[in-house]
């Protein structure tokens, strides 16, 4: 396995930046249309089959990306290994799509409609399978193919979605089109895959083995346990709604969710850009440790509670304007649901910064911790109060996973402290301003 140069790791690392950016605009903007087409009963319906085929695509993934990865950069043999990963990922999407529909069935059977659509979304499952082929484009940093292969899925879908729209058809429609990006997608992927490795004769034969496919499985599982935490963590709050309540509130509860989505991406990107320079710093001193941690908490928390403010401020009209009278319920919705995105922005911080302190062996046990805390908020507040008991139990299992747990844990008070400090930045950004260089 080569090593990639930097230039070639700049470049993939542009291009992944470029290609989530069109993704997002174009999920986004169709996701929005369909909302105000659909209206909320059948929005809800889409959405809490793509939050459920969410959370079941990604126990069928078995966590295997993080060792597979590993193996190929450490190996010239891949082939063996991506024949074993695919064959494994085949048998497990199929038990898991059987156990889609037998789930589905038990929470849907009085709606036909829901069924359906659940069945289909989760047919993605499946089709997901050749998807594989992307953790050999990373393992040669390679990004340009696989950003290839998702952006023509994303954008087929999202043309076959205007298109559904176009012509008035309804939620079961839509959902063919959710299982047709995941056939486009493992399409492209595999022709890219074959394309590029087929005039390399020295990474072995594309036959998968018993062994092989065992071992990975070993390797696996803590990864698998932990990505289906954080997925579960993220979408179970609309299949519980989806399953106590009804499809309307399911709707007006999911378009409140993806308006605060969009609000996640500001103090993610905030993170992502500042982090690696502050633990260059970090490690490069033994004496800057709390400076550079409070640094980063007090720029992603800040720049969330203004963005917060600022889109609580915008949003009823927005929401009025643009989605109309039937979504009117999703505005006190998500005046409570955007706070969410204070917790998200203490958390990813948390995350990253634990990875510096390696300390990051809490990240899962906390994550769990989140997941169960949403699990049991949800169950009490949504037979109760519909959508937005399910936007006060997304807010307060992020906050006791994101902050609270920082104080459970003795290894964690310090960056708790720094989490609260973050609340209030602005008296040391004014200390910063006024010159006397105190953090």
């Amino acid at each position: 396995m080569t090593t990639a140069s930097a230039k070639q790791i700049a470049s993939s690392s542009v291009l992944l930046l470029a290609e989530n950016l069109i993704r997002l605009l174009a999920v986004a903007a169709v996701s929005f249309w369909i909302a105000r087409q659909l209206g909320p009963g059948q929005f809800g319906i889409l959405n809490f089959a793509s939050a459920f085929a969410a959370i079941l695509l990604a126990v069928s993934t078995l966590g295997m990306d993080t060792p597979v990865i590993l193996r190929l950069t450490q190996t010239q043999q891949s082939r063996p290994i991506m024949a074993a990963v695919l064959a494994l990922r085949a048998i497990v999407s199929v038990i898991v799509f059987i156990a889609a529909v037998l789930i589905a069935l038990v929470l849907k059977h009085d709606d036909s409609v829901a069924f359906n659509t659940t069945v289909i979304v989760s047919l993605g499952i499946i089709l997901n399978t050749p998807a594989v082929f992307d953790y050999w484009f990373k393992a040669n940093t390679n990004a340009a193919p696989a950003a290839l292969a998702r952006i023509s899925g994303t954008l087929l879908s999202a043309a076959a979605k205007v298109l559904c729209l176009y012509l008035g058809l309804g939620v079961e429609a839509l959902a063919w089109t959710v299982a047709f990006e995941a056939a486009v997608t493992s399409i492209v992927f595999t022709l890219v895959y074959f394309k590029n490795i087929e005039n390399n004769k020295q990474q072995g034969n594309f036959t998968a083995k018993k062994k092989a496919m065992a071992k990975l499985m070993l390797e696996s599982w803590p990864y698998l346990l932990s990505m289906t935490a954080v997925v579960a963590y993220m979408k179970i709050d609309v299949v519980i709604l989806g399953y106590l309540s009804t499809n309307t509130e399911t709707g007006i509860y999911s378009l409140s969710q993806k308006l605060s989505e969009v609000l996640y991406m500001i103090p993610v990107v905030l993170i992502d850009s500042l982090y690696p320079t502050l633990t260059k710093k970090y490690l490069s001193t033994n004496n800057i440790h709390k400076n550079q941690g409070q640094m980063l908490f007090d720029v992603a928390v800040g720049a969330s509670i203004i963005a917060t403010l600022i889109s609580i401020a915008l949003s009823g009209i927005f929401i009025k304007i643009i989605f109309g009278n039937g979504y009117q319920k999703s505005i006190d919705v998500f005046y409570v649901h955007s706070w969410s995105c204070i917790a998200i922005a203490m958390n990813t911080a948390r995350h990253r910064w634990l990875a510096t302190l390696q300390l990051q062996r809490y990240i899962p046990i906390v994550t769990t911790i989140g997941l169960v805390s949403n699990i049991v908020c949800n169950l009490f507040l949504i037979p109760e109060y519909g959508a937005i008991g399910a936007a006060y139990a997304t807010l307060i299992s992020y906050f006791i996973s994101g902050y609270a747990c920082s104080f459970v844990f003795p290894s964690l008070k310090s960056v708790g402290w720094e989490q609260t400090r973050a609340l209030f930045p602005w008296i040391r950004l004014y200390r910063l301003y006024k010159g006397t260089g105190r953090i």
